[in-house]
């Protein structure tokens, strides 16, 4: 009995030609492409906020138990297995040195599962050029990305390609990869200085024009968000797939651009597409797609002996080291993206007391989960802070930093990143003309002066992506105060630092 995709949930169906009967077993041309994306870490199951009663869901040994139970019915010959890229930096596992660089457990699992091919995600980039470089030559899996080039010419890493060409019941696929072009705003200035991201369409057209001629099915495992998948299709010629990443989405059905298939699964493991297609005279006949989510089954056949004890190796040695109990909270701190937040006011006055300056400065998506109410462990701290970023100080002047205010006032008005969030800073302000005018403005408990200078208390990333954050300010005499700001939130912890700044940094008058 082939898997069952019609009358299932999530469930969506455009067939070209009528797909044989279910008892019938794969056609001549049949496969199975199943998907992942921003796993980001998860290893172990995750809460899934969209089913009823929050389950915990999905991990690596239900994406195994999954490919196991294809691999049964389909014949491994039949499956294949591919990741959207964004495995690392959320949880301490992509922290953990492995095989060489951190984020080398990652691949240990890609491995035993049996993934075809992985592309390169932005936060694979977070720990630094030589870090992923390492990451992708120890990767046993083939690393695609056809838009990331070295300023010198050829692509940027040592054992990246461009694209893979796979055998699958007889089909000969072409795997092409494509990073998403934010990155330059991303990664470091350090890293993006050995790196020139180019447009992935003109790169992924080369790519198809090259493998056309040698392949029956040409599929995009793309980290470049939906959006960006939709221009995608749109721009190329002669592509069938389009497996995305990036921007989180649980699809849930697929979408057609340009003839082009665009799937995504979603995020954290929690969820696998299924792609059932047939393929005749070069192109998709038939095409059958779902969205799983992983919830327990106890029908599906167990994980294998080698993910398990993956599974539970990892989770041993993160126990010992990220499991202890260092706090108690009598109230949740939780983030915001649309205005200040408990945890973003926490964290900004962790940095400005700790640096003794004048303000905290936090991007809201450094944030990167929520502290519940109740015992916080190492790990808890590490998921809200998971990247190196170093606590930074640097100075601006007043009207360096009433420009950073209403830039940010502006940005969030305009939809181009989250709203800063901030500890010193009390605003009053009003909306003249269609633009913030301030009211008033106290920095650090007192007068606000134009001609002052003021230090400011932020993380690295900010500070390289100044331009982006910080209305134009150049930061003067940046200064790495020598921990990362998970440091800092864990020592704040531990030492019971836990109390909150309750006062609106920005209040609007009509």
């Amino acid at each position: 009995m082939l898997l069952l995709f019609l009358a299932t949930q999530g469930c969506a169906v455009h067939t070209v030609a009528p797909p044989n009967p279910e008892t019938s077993g794969p056609a001549a041309g049949e496969i199975l492409l199943l998907h992942t994306n921003d796993i980001h870490g998860h290893f172990l199951p995750e809460e899934a906020k969209w089913l009823d009663g929050e389950p915990e869901i999905g991990g690596f040994a239900a994406i195994d138990e999954v490919v196991n139970q294809a691999e049964q019915v389909w014949g491994r010959d039949r499956v294949l297995l591919v990741d959207g890229g964004d495995l690392s930096t959320g949880t301490p596992l992509s922290d953990l040195h492995v095989r060489g660089s951190q984020g080398g457990a990652m691949l240990e699992f890609l491995e035993a599962i049996g993934y075809d091919a992985w592309v390169l995600g932005n936060h694979e980039f977070d720990k630094g050029f030589e870090n992923i470089e390492a990451m992708v030559q120890a990767s046993q899996v083939p690393v695609i990305s056809s838009n990331l080039h070295s300023p010198d010419g050829g692509l940027a890493l040592k054992g990246q390609l461009s694209s893979t060409i796979v055998k699958a019941g007889g089909v000969t696929v072409g795997l092409i990869g494509a990073t998403t072009t934010g990155l330059d705003h991303l990664a470091s200035p350090a890293t993006m200085a050995r790196i020139v991201v180019k447009d992935p369409i003109e790169t992924v057209q080369a790519e198809i024009d090259r493998l056309d001629p040698l392949t029956d099915l040409l599929v995009v495992v793309s980290h470049i968000g939906l959006p960006a998948d939709r221009a995608l299709a749109q721009g190329v010629v002669g592509l069938d797939v389009i497996v995305g990443g990036h921007s989180h989405t649980r699809l849930e059905q697929f979408e057609i651009v340009n003839d082009v298939y665009i799937l995504q699964a979603g995020s954290y493991g929690r969820s696998i597409g299924e792609a059932r297609l047939q393929v005749k005279d070069d192109a998709i006949a038939a095409f059958e797609w779902r969205r799983k989510d992983l919830v327990a089954d106890d029908e599906r056949p167990p994980a294998s002996a080698d993910v398990t004890a993956l599974v539970g190796k990892y989770e041993q040695m993160i126990e010992a080291e990220f499991g202890t109990e260092i706090a108690k909270l009598d109230y949740p701190m939780e983030r915001s993206s649309a205005g200040a937040s408990t945890l973003g006011n926490w964290i900004t006055s962790q940095l400005r007391h700790a640096t003794k300056s004048d303000v905290g400065l936090y991007n809201a998506g450094g944030i990167r989960a929520d502290f519940s109410k109740g015992p916080i462990t190492r790990g808890d701290v590490f998921q809200v802070f998971p990247f190196s970023n170093a606590v930074v100080q640097f100075e601006v002047t007043g009207s360096e930093l009433l420009g950073i205010v209403l830039d940010n006032l502006n940005n969030n008005k305009d939809g181009k990143h989250g709203v800063m969030q901030t500890s010193g800073i009390r605003l009053t302000w009003q909306e003249r003309l269609g633009s913030p005018e301030v009211v008033s403005f106290i920095v650090n408990g007192k007068a606000f002066s134009p001609e002052q200078t003021y230090t400011v208390a932020t993380n690295s990333y900010v500070v390289e992506q100044a331009e982006k954050y910080l209305g134009g300010a150049v930061p003067k005499n940046p200064t790495p105060q020598g921990m990362t700001v998970y440091e800092l939130a864990l020592l704040a912890m531990e030492s019971g630092r836990v109390q909150l700044d309750s006062s609106e940094p920005f209040q609007k008058v009509e």
